[in-house]
């Protein structure tokens, strides 16, 4: 608003770490993971362990089994308001996270996409501590040995401790929300229990002077969720300083060194120093370590701590063997002997580095091969030239470049904007693509263009008259596709079954000839040039209707989830149809066959289904089958309740003991379809066996509700 006028402009945002100047996705928000055709709806981490934006699958009963076995996996996410669908690689999958890498894709400047995603299932497990608040003072959450520490930051006077501050821990210690299975919980789900004052000090060192234990409880649903907490003061700690300088007396200058506490093997810092070799730090009291240095002791007060450390400073040039650029690769020393404490490489346009070495022998590893051999006496200029040629190109995705002299040699390459490279040493490299190989290149010194532009690939599976076949009517088909006569990926088409997933199938290619091929035989051929593409697969089956009619010409419908059974009769193969539960429509079956002749196998209701077959013929799309049965049907209610649907009805022929057909109630209702004759129903019951109704049936359904006490 300015002048009375308002002014209005619409804004991006996008969720970023405190201490970063960057988001790992640049902004794009993950909706879903594809594995193999199936879809995992996503939704975003209501907490935010260290910073890390996570994810949690929305389905609570998600099987995370089949994602460990996907060979296909995608990302789809929405960035400024338009979905995006991006390949990703797995890199952790259990039964309670998944983690996978994302490829990026190119929005003006910016890679979009690209890092890893982390994806938790919900398991009733644990719950996170959302917001708080504390009436002494500044207090802070953080995971501790055995149980999670709030930890009270201000100094205490002399002779007090948390007990004089805190004297009711449920009072001065306000939980206000939790997050549970990604839900947010208030503070009327929470509350605190069992508090304990221990006289003893909690930290290892000793500085502290006691500390509150208590349980943090938290219901849902009527079940109670108990975790353990302590609250402590914050631990002491001493200012340490001094000057780290080489062997041969230049000061250790912006580096990283590392420092180990002795009694904590998990227990590291990085420090920092300053162009004269100097930092600055504190420590908890205990006995240190720098690499490759002396131990040194922090008591209870601050410490100068000066050291000489056993290395030297090597600086150099990097350049590439037959190189037309200066881009060169990251690399780093290795030694079995000798250790290398710190390396800045690729600085400046003439890629110099240094670091601090011991002296010794150093393999120059770049690219996971070794390039060059540097042999350090001291202090001084080592140049290093890679023997290494550089391969880019057009490209998304990720390629695999294998030596064709050892399969074990192989290297990864990334695209970002569109683009990839790899360094290689000179040889032969088959090119793949997951599993296919998609060229074999001659790599030698120098530089070497190659685009691996990928474009889509979608389409439909049609049956032999070109109709398209239902996604829940999918049987796990099994598709290769062959690009160039080689394998380039294999498709399994399952059945889908949720509304939101997409039928056919979607996948990337390079340009090229293909062939689908199913069973060894073909299903579509296409040519990929320069844009994505559509291509619909021709099925050797027949997506048929069945309608089966009684004596009476009115459709015989199947329970919902019950099964009716088929069988080829030339090739005695089996085929099954349930009915699901919302399904409705003018017919008694749909199924995807092979064209032939069938026998009616098995019908629960129906005990002369046998009797009865069909002919698929490759262009009818609806089958007719008349039999020559009625229909007996109707209700069933004990001491006049509805009967559970775990309660068995059978069908004999009247006089006979011989089962005709058997099932459970649904919903209370039965019903079978038999020729004529004379029939009884009888109902299983807690007190045993009961002939409840005799049916005779002539030339007419009939309609009988069966009324039974006990």
């Amino acid at each position: 608003m300015q002048g009375g006028k308002e002014y209005k402009q619409t804004v991006t945002m996008k969720l970023v770490r405190e201490d970063s100047e960057e988001g790992s996705e640049n902004g794009m928000t993950w909706l879903s993971l594809d594995a193999d055709g199936e879809k995992y709806e996503l939704e975003q981490s209501l907490h935010d362990e260290e910073g890390e934006s996570g994810y949690y699958f929305k389905d609570k009963e998600v099987n995370t089994s089949k994602i460990q076995n996907a060979e296909n996996i995608k990302l789809v996410g929405v960035y400024e308001e338009q979905q995006y669908t991006v390949n990703a690689r797995k890199e952790v999958c259990d039964d309670y996270f998944v983690s996978v890498i994302g490829d990026s894709f190119a929005k003006d400047n910016l890679a979009v996409g690209s890092g890893m995603v982390y994806i938790d299932a919900k398991t009733d497990s644990h719950f996170y501590i959302d917001a708080f608040t504390a009436t002494k003072g500044e207090v802070n959450l953080y995971p501790g040995y055995s149980e999670e520490c709030f930890v009270y930051e201000p100094a205490l006077e002399k002779g007090k401790t948390l007990k004089d501050i805190f004297a009711n821990v449920v009072e001065d210690l306000k939980i206000y929300r939790a997050v549970y299975n990604n839900v947010y919980w208030n503070n009327e789900n929470i509350e605190i229990r069992n508090v304990v004052w221990h006289d003893e000090p909690y930290y290892d060192d000793k500085t502290d002077h006691g500390y509150y234990s208590f349980n943090i409880v938290l219901t849902v649903d009527g079940q109670e969720n108990e975790q353990s907490y302590v609250l402590v003061e914050k631990q002491k700690t001493y200012a340490v300083s001094g000057k780290l300088t080489t062997e041969d007396g230049l000061p250790i200058a912006e580096a990283e060194v590392l420092l180990s506490k002795l009694s904590d093997e998990e227990c590291e810092y990085t420090i920092e120093t300053d162009k004269n070799g100097c930092f600055e730090t504190d420590l908890q009291k205990g006995t240190y370590e720098f690499e490759l240095g002396q131990t040194f002791t922090v008591e209870d007060r601050d410490v100068v701590h000066n050291e000489k450390l056993p290395v030297y400073k090597i600086t150099g040039k990097v350049t590439r063997t037959g190189a037309n650029t200066p881009d060169v690769p990251g690399f780093n020393f290795e030694s079995e002997e000798s250790s290398c404490i710190y390396l800045r490489d690729l600085l400046g346009d003439d890629n110099r580095y240094y670091a601090y070495v011991q002296k010794g022998t150093y393999t120059v590893q770049s690219c996971d091969c070794p390039v060059d051999t540097v042999e350090v006496t001291g202090s001084g200029t080592y140049d290093i030239k890679m023997e290494l040629a550089l391969v880019s190109g057009k490209g998304s995705g990720y390629y695999k470049f294998v030596d064709t002299e050892d399969e074990n040699n192989c290297y990864w390459a990334f695209s970002v904007f569109d683009t990839y490279n790899v360094y290689l040493k000179p040889g032969t490299y088959y090119v793949k693509i997951e599993d296919a190989t998609v060229d074999t290149i001659e790599v030698s010194l120098g530089e070497m263009t190659k685009d691996y532009e990928m474009y889509s690939c979608k389409g439909e599976l049609l049956d032999m008259a070109g109709l398209q076949i239902p996604k829940d009517m999918y049987r796990n088909y099994e598709i290769l596709v062959m690009r160039n006569e080689v394998v380039y990926k294999k498709l399994i088409m399952a059945p889908k079954f949720d509304e939101d997933d997409i039928s056919g199938f979607k996948f990337d290619v390079l340009a090229g000839e293909y062939e689908f091929l199913h069973n060894g035989k073909s299903v579509g051929r296409m040519t990929v040039t320069d844009s994505n593409v559509v291509k619909d697969l021709t099925m050797p089956y027949k997506y048929v209707k069945i309608k089966m009619l009684d004596a009476e010409d009115e459709l015989i419908s199947i329970y919902p989830k019950r099964r009716l059974k088929f069988a080829n009769k030339g090739t005695s193969s089996i085929y099954y149809y349930y009915m699901d539960d919302d399904e409705s429509g003018d017919y008694t079956s749909r199924i995807v066959l092979p064209t032939g002749d069938y026998q009616c196998v098995d019908y629960y209701c129906m005990p002369s289904i046998g009797d009865y077959g069909f002919t698929v013929d490759g262009s009818s799309d609806t089958v007719v089958i008349n039999t020559n049965v009625y229909k007996i049907s109707g209700s069933c209610k004990v001491n006049g309740t509805e009967v559970s649907d775990d309660t068995w009805v059978y069908l004999h022929k009247k006089g006979d003991a011989t089962e005709l057909s058997n099932y459970t109630f649904d919903e209370g209702k039965y019903e079978f379809y038999v020729e004529p004759g004379e029939y009884e129903i009888k109902v299983s019951l807690d007190s045993g066996m009961v002939t409840a109704a005799d049916v005779t049936i002539t030339n007419a359904s009939v309609e009988r509700n069966l009324e039974l006490g006990e």
